[in-house]
């Protein structure tokens, strides 16, 4: 695996995890508090899982290759973290 490809790689992989995480609290974001910080811790120890099997599966590369792509991967996975989840309508105060 070339540099390039790396940071390409980590960063589709980021993109899909963040964004699979930001659906699935957007989705919980009206249920009770216990329901979404399940999803909350559930969702980090995905992306915690995701990051340790990508060091895995690279253990056998260079760590420049393993570097570019947790950073991408990190950073991409940041993006969907950035802007704050809509509570639904707001209300008329």
């Amino acid at each position: 695996m070339t540099g390039p490809e790396a940071a390409l790689y980590g960063a589709l992989l980021g993109a899909a995890s963040g964004g699979l995480s930001r659906l699935a609290l957007k989705r919980v974001i009206g249920s009770s508090d216990k329901v979404f910080y399940s999803v909350f811790v559930g969702g980090v120890f995905v992306r915690l899982g995701v990051l340790a099997g990508a060091v895995c599966l690279l253990r056998r590369e260079s760590y420049t290759i393993i570097f570019l792509f947790i950073v991408l991967m990190l950073l991409a996975q940041l993006i969907f973290e950035a802007f704050p989840i809509k509570h639904g309508p707001k209300s008329a105060a």
